[in-house]
């Protein structure tokens, strides 16, 4: 049962057959297709599954004026072509849209239509790129749809990806090529949300984060999916969304039409609820479209229509633009809870002063930045080079104490910068003038 549940929040896009009148359109994250087989493997799941998700209303009322969370990011880049070793311009732009979209700064925001202006906020959750791991690979990522299991060999340098960061600080992305074009990503919900089903969660640690298919880990273009099982393609809008939704399941969300057995199918399934308050009562998913007259769910004369701008929709990428506050209640609580270490990031910062512990050299520096260990433990460590702002500009390889660790700085203005080294539980840091 367990690996079964593993499949919740994988994304892929596909084609369905016509239901009820409704056109054929493409699925996004495949979670509606394992709740069904779920069902009929284990009867009551659903039921269970929606009676915890009643849970989630009692979280707390969001503030109006909140703490900033931020999150330290590692992206991994597996690649087995150059064209898929993804730039690091390419990766900061990503980087971007996040932090826009938590922040609710992102340029479209103001397209939220006038119905949802009360209910949608600013998270106040940002991301720092913290380093980026590039591994080259002959190895082979892949959904097996029929045996139940994800592409999460990518997180394994002895499966040919990458061993993750420390799971528990750092949100971990994987960036690589999936085969067979229709899986977009997928990322786990944290362990025991009173809303998810036991087991949804990563299988174990070190597998926790998300994984993104290279093509969509951009910002702007358009991408071609492949149908699932022999059916038709689908082009869809490239805005960085798909990272965006897939860290919002990271955090703790679910689907804003709560993922109804019906809805598989494309027909609206109003008895499904997410377990948000103010996200509207929908049937069903917004199906790749922008509808502004869908309306899965008429109830009363309070009804909304449905929400396609949400970002846990499947709209169009181009139109989705919003959190709600009770969606951002559980995301904010998730951080202060089950993923509390991605923010509580308590070192012993010690200074460093050369031929103690760490020698840096030349500074100031022009060109080339060289860091030697006299550290006894062969214990990796990580490199930041951040500016006046705390923004980081650099992030090499991981280091060891046995070899020189080189930062190209060439390129960067001249000025103060800080070196940063994270070593277990221990960060150094100095001082770094670059001419």
């Amino acid at each position: 049962m367990i690996r079964v549940l593993l499949m919740l929040l994988v994304c892929f896009t596909f084609t369905y057959g016509q239901a009820q009148n409704l056109p054929a359109a493409p699925k996004g994250c495949g979670y509606d297709h394992y709740v069904h087989t779920l069902e009929q493997q284990y009867p009551g799941f659903k039921a269970q599954a929606d009676q915890l998700l009643q849970d989630v209303k009692k979280r707390p009322q969001l503030a109006k004026d909140l703490e900033i969370y931020r999150i330290p990011v590692v992206v991994h880049i597996v690649y087995k072509e150059e064209s898929q070793n993804i730039p690091e311009d390419q990766i900061k732009d990503v980087i971007d849209v996040l932090n826009e979209d938590f922040r609710r700064k992102n340029a479209d925001a103001e397209l939220i239509r006038e119905d949802f202006l009360d209910v949608v906020g600013d998270p106040f959750i940002e991301f720092e790129l913290a380093a980026v791991e590039r591994v080259e690979t002959q190895a082979t990522f892949e959904l097996d749809l029929l045996g139940g299991s994800l592409p999460d060999n990518v997180k394994q340098t002895a499966e040919g990806g990458s061993d993750a960061w420390d799971t528990q600080k750092y949100l971990n992305i994987w960036v690589c090529n999936i085969e067979g074009g229709s899986l977009l990503g997928y990322a786990y919900p944290p362990a025991d949300l009173a809303h998810w089903p036991d087991g949804a969660n990563a299988p174990s640690p070190e597998l926790d984060g998300v994984v993104i298919h290279q093509e969509v880990f951009r910002r702007t273009g358009t991408h071609t999916a492949s149908g699932l099982l022999g059916m038709d393609e689908v082009t869809i809008p490239v805005r960085g969304r798909t990272i965006t939704h897939e860290v919002g399941h990271y955090l703790g969300l679910r689907h804003i039409w709560g993922d109804g057995l019906l809805s598989i199918l494309g027909i609206p399934d109003c008895d499904a609820d997410d377990g948000v308050v103010d996200t509207p009562q929908q049937g069903v998913s917004s199906q790749f479209a922008c509808d502004a007259e869908q309306n899965t769910c008429e109830e009363g004369e309070t009804d909304k229509l449905d929400m396609f701008e949400n970002f846990m929709d499947y709209a169009r990428e181009d139109c989705l633009n919003s959190f709600t506050k009770g969606q951002i209640a559980i995301m904010r609580s998730v951080l202060e809870n089950e993923r509390s270490g991605l923010i509580d990031q308590v070192s012993n910062t010690i200074a460093i002063v050369d031929d103690q512990d760490f020698h840096v050299y030349p500074n100031p520096a022009k060109g080339q930045l060289f860091i030697e260990s006299s550290l006894q433990e062969n214990t990796p460590y990580q490199v930041r080079l951040v500016d006046t702002q705390g923004r980081m500009v650099k992030a090499p390889a991981l280091g060891r104490p046995a070899d020189r660790q080189t930062v190209n700085v060439s390129g960067l203005p001249a000025g103060l910068y800080g070196l940063v080294i994270l070593q277990g539980d221990k960060q150094y840091f100095q001082k770094v003038v670059i001419r």
